[in-house]
């Protein structure tokens, strides 16, 4: 078959396990081995960041070594050298260069092919803004060659990061070298300094001019979030835009049974019991487990923001960022993910307090990762802490000993983010049994189904972003659903606000433990690598026709 899929490049600057820094690091590869799995052979090509050691099995002359490794059946192509090898995924102080280095090994790769042993291949997919250099350079190959292969350009989240003529130059590539483009149904022959100026100067919209095809990560980030993908970069693009949602390789039997033999014993001898149900494992989990992570825990990567925080620390914080257990149980929400300003975190802080009145017991425990830029949410973040002791605890950084706990004691999951591409973290709340507060937007819209929609098929409750008062109510309501189908009482519902979700809850007493099931079901069935891949291979085989 003409568009038949046997082999797929991805260019990247980050993946696990070599480099990872945020998100974009999960996808290449573990959306790699989705595809592995339905048959395709995947490689991956990123900069060594300085992670790689040896011998290198490959050298572009002139250029650098290539250390080839594999990682679940996926081939990694790592290029070092120069600028290439230096350690900071994203340093300020080397990125541009490692840009442009990296686009002439892609180039290389794609030209010198069968000299270094390497299968031609029928896609080459390009991720986020750093690959675009790549992607131009790897056109021109195209062209020069007369290649069949096609190329994909993936948008993960919008930087809006400017190219200039002058970067060109500096990439070394030449601005009226005239290529040809896809644009509004037809072939145009420009100049890269034309496709530049078409770019408005917007590397994201540059990649997706240049690419065949480019696809982000949910239906609404792509068309009908305010700032996202087509309002953003231009409804001229309209054609070439499509979309293909993230995963999780998360499983709630295999996450249960990981906290098991974590924590079990210690849980069983704490509560005095034989057998542990969900709800013991919460009260452990919130008067033992999280005041005694081991010491080194939680681990903030960056020295400077470590010691940032440990000058805000202060009862019940111990000086190193760990914490002191809760006094006593009670309804538990949590959230996890980056500090950052699209997180929506100073909106929950101005929720909690909200909660608090209507729900005294009820508990919030955040696991957060400080990254730069998130210095100013730091000491709000441990004030809301020192102010209500009894109720919230903010943990700073990775904490691996009680991260998959706190997921499976849970009773809400909370995304109050004012934007999202995708919401990986939303997955993982749900398939570990929490139903979620989402905002509306982006992939949380996809990946959340409103229950008063759905009914107990629904997997949380959808709330307008950047409301408090919205926020606070869903939180209280959902936790109040969650506490009657653990107790029982129907009673409950009359402390409901939401009249539709009460309504449900006194016909249906279980409705929390049927909202569990629900949650599970959809990641399990909906949301895997697999299918994931599913979708890139339609999006690849729709350019091969």
């Amino acid at each position: 078959m003409a568009n038949e899929i046997k082999n797929v490049w991805m260019t990247t600057f980050e993946a696990k396990p070599f480099a990872k820094v945020g998100g974009l690091g999960e996808v290449p590869p573990n959306l790699s081995r989705g595809l592995v799995s339905l048959g395709v052979k995947a490689t991956i090509i990123m900069p060594t960041h300085g992670t790689v050691e040896g011998r290198p099995q490959l050298e572009l002359e002139g250029y650098g070594p290539v250390y080839i490794r594999e990682w679940k059946s996926v081939k990694f192509l790592l290029v070092g050298g120069g600028p290439l090898s230096r350690p900071g995924v994203y340093d300020p102080a080397s990125l541009k260069e490692k840009i442009y280095a990296f686009s002439k090994c892609v180039e290389q790769l794609l030209l010198k092919r069968e000299k270094l042993g390497l299968e031609a291949p029928d896609i080459v997919h390009f991720h986020d803004w750093h690959s675009v250099f790549a992607l131009l350079r790897a056109k021109i190959v195209r062209e020069a060659e007369n290649l069949p292969v096609k190329f994909v350009y993936h948008i993960h989240l919008l930087t809006r990061e400017k190219i200039s003529l002058n970067d060109v130059v500096q990439a070394g590539l030449d601005p009226e070298r005239e290529h040809v483009i896809s644009y509004r149904g037809k072939k145009l022959k420009v100049t890269i300094r034309e496709a530049v100026e078409m770019s408005k100067g917007l590397a994201e919209r540059l990649g997706a001019l240049e690419a065949d095809k480019f696809v982000t990560v949910s239906r609404t980030y792509l068309r009908e979030d305010k700032d996202g993908v087509l309002n953003s970069l231009g409804w001229d693009l309209e054609n070439k835009g499509s979309y293909v949602y993230n995963g999780t390789d998360w499983r709630y039997e295999s996450s249960l049974k990981e906290v098991l033999e974590k924590h079990g014993e210690k849980a069983k001898e704490f509560l005095g019991k034989d057998e542990l149900e969900r709800n013991d494992l919460r009260r452990y989990f919130l008067l033992k487990a999280l005041g005694e992570m081991p010491k080194g825990e939680p681990r903030v990567l960056d020295e400077k923001l470590k010691n940032k925080l440990e000058q805000l620390y202060a009862p019940p914080y111990l000086l190193d960022g760990r914490v002191e257990s809760f006094s006593d149980d009670g309804p538990l929400a949590i959230m996890t993910g980056r500090i950052a300003a699209q997180k929506g975190i100073n909106i929950l802080l101005e929720a909690i307090p909200l909660v608090l009145r209507k729900i005294g017991n009820a508990k919030f425990v955040l696991l957060l990762l400080p990254v730069w830029g998130s210095e100013e949410y730091l000491e709000p973040l441990v004030e809301t802490v020192r102010t209500y002791p009894e109720n919230v605890r903010v943990i700073f950084g990775i904490a691996p000993s009680i991260f998959k706990l706190a997921h499976v004691s849970a009773d809400v999951f909370v995304a109050p983010s004012l934007w999202e591409p995708f919401g990986i973290m939303a997955l993982e709340g749900m398939v570990t049994g929490n139903p979620v507060v989402a905002s509306k937007v982006g992939g949380l819209k996809e990946i959340v189904l409103d229950v008063r929609e759905h009914g107990a098929s629904g997997t949380g409750l959808h709330v307008t972003p950047g409301d408090p008062i919205e926020l606070a109510q869903a939180i209280s309501d959902l936790m109040l659903v969650m506490e009657a189908s653990r107790t029982g009482s129907t009673m409950i519902a009359a402390k409901i606000e939401d009249a539709e979700l009460a309504n449900l809850l006194f016909t249906n007493p279980k409705l929390g433990s049927e909202l569990r099931k629900s949650a599970i079901k959809r990641v399990e069935q909906e949301f895997t690598w697999t299918k994931a891949a599913e979708m890139a291979l339609n999006v690849y085989r729709s350019i091969r026709n």
